[in-house]
C-alpha cells in the first residue's frame, strides 16, 4: 500500500502490539476473534497517530502505540455497527462479521471493542486525550444518525452531505492526528487539526466515488452499495444539480427505485464523479499545504503525512 519502509515498520509495530487483545481464555471471545481480523484494512488512522507523535516529539513510546491501537479498535467497532445498520454482506473482500457470527454477537463485538478503547485511553491518564475520544464517538454517532435520517432523500443538499461526512468519517481521521499532537506536546495544533479534517473529507468523497466507479473485486464489496442503501452521496448530489429538469425527474425515480446501473449512467453523464474528484483533490491540496506551517522534529514525518494524503486521493479501493 505504501512504498515506504518506515511506514511498513509502523504497521508491523501496530500489529505486533495488538495481539494481547486476543489473549482471553473465554471460548466465546476466542470464537469472535477467529472470525474477525484485528487491524485488517488500511490502518491509516493508527498510522496518523504514530507519524504525528513521532514528527512532533521525535519518538514513539508505548502510550503512542496504545493510543494508535485504540483509534484502530474504535474504527473497527464503528465499521461492525455500520455493517449491521446497513445489513451489509461483505467487508474488505470477506463476509461481513454479522454474516459470519450473527447480528447479536456482532453488536456485542462492537461494544466489546469500545470497552477496550476506553480501557486503553483511560490508562494513558491524559484528560485531553480522553476528551478527544469522547467527542469523536459523539460526532460519529451524530453523523450516522443524520445519514440514516436522510435515507431515501434524493434532495439532500451539498451542505447537509458535508455536515454528515465531517462527523461520520472526517472526525475520526482528525482525532487521529490530534491524539498524536496531544501525546507529543499536550496541546492541539490547529494546522494538524485541519489537515486531519481535510484529508478525512477527501477520504469519504473518494469512497463515494469508488462506490460507483470501481468494481466489486477491487472494493472487496458490491458496487453501488450507497444507492442500494438509499444514500445520496456527493457524486449523485452534484450530478443531480447539473442535470436538466427532465433528467432530474428520471434520476429521482431511479434513486428511489435503487436502480444502480441506470442511475450510475446519469451520474457519470452529468459529471458527478469528475466534479466530486475535483473537490476531493482540492481538500488534499489544502491539507498538504498546511503541513508547511508545522514544526516537525524531522522532515520524514512531513513526507509521510503527504504520502498518506496522496494515497487517500489516488487509491482504487
Amino acid at each position: 500500500m505504501f512504498d515506504d519502509s518506515d511506514i511498513k515498520k509502523k504497521l508491523t509495530l501496530l500489529k505486533k502490539n495488538i495481539s494481547y487483545i486476543k489473549k482471553n481464555k473465554s471460548k466465546s471471545i476466542k470464537y469472535i476473534f477467529k472470525n474477525f481480523k484485528l487491524l485488517s484494512g488500511k490502518n491509516i488512522r493508527g498510522l496518523l497517530v504514530l507519524i504525528t507523535a513521532e514528527g512532533l516529539a521525535g519518538k514513539i513510546n508505548m502510550s503512542v502505540i496504545n493510543t494508535a491501537i485504540a483509534i484502530e479498535l474504535l474504527h473497527h467497532a464503528t465499521l461492525i455497527h455500520d455493517d449491521i445498520i446497513d445489513n451489509s454482506y461483505k467487508r474488505r473482500g470477506d463476509l461481513a462479521l454479522n454474516r459470519k457470527i450473527g447480528y447479536e454477537l456482532s453488536v456485542l463485538t462492537g461494544d466489546y471493542l469500545f470497552s477496550y478503547v476506553n480501557r486503553l485511553i483511560l490508562k494513558q491518564n491524559i484528560s485531553l486525550l480522553y476528551k478527544i475520544f469522547s467527542d469523536v464517538v459523539k460526532d460519529i454517532c451524530e453523523g450516522e444518525i443524520e445519514e440514516i435520517y436522510n435515507k431515501n432523500n434524493p434532495f439532500l443538499k451539498e451542505k447537509e452531505y458535508f455536515q454528515i461526512i465531517k462527523k461520520k468519517t472526517a472526525a475520526l481521521i482528525r482525532a487521529s492526528v490530534l491524539c498524536g499532537s496531544v501525546l507529543a506536546k499536550n496541546t492541539i495544533d490547529k494546522n494538524l487539526s485541519d489537515y486531519g479534517l481535510y484529508t478525512g473529507i477527501a477520504f469519504q468523497i473518494k469512497d463515494d466515488i469508488l462506490d460507483i466507479s470501481s468494481n466489486s473485486k477491487k472494493l472487496g464489496k458490491p458496487v453501488g452499495c450507497d444507492i442500494k442503501e438509499g444514500k445520496a452521496t456527493l457524486p449523485f448530489i452534484l450530478a443531480f444539480k447539473n442535470a436538466n429538469n427532465r433528467e432530474k425527474k428520471i434520476m429521482k425515480t431511479l434513486f428511489l427505485q435503487k436502480n444502480i446501473k441506470k442511475l450510475t449512467f446519469f451520474i457519470k453523464k452529468n459529471n458527478g464523479i469528475n466534479d466530486s474528484l475535483d473537490i476531493a483533490r482540492n481538500y488534499i491540496y489544502k491539507a498538504k499545504k498546511l503541513l508547511n506551517n508545522i514544526r516537525f522534529k524531522n522532515d520524514k514525518s512531513k513526507i509521510q503525512l503527504e504520502r498518506i494524503a496522496d494515497y487517500i486521493i489516488n487509491r482504487n479501493y
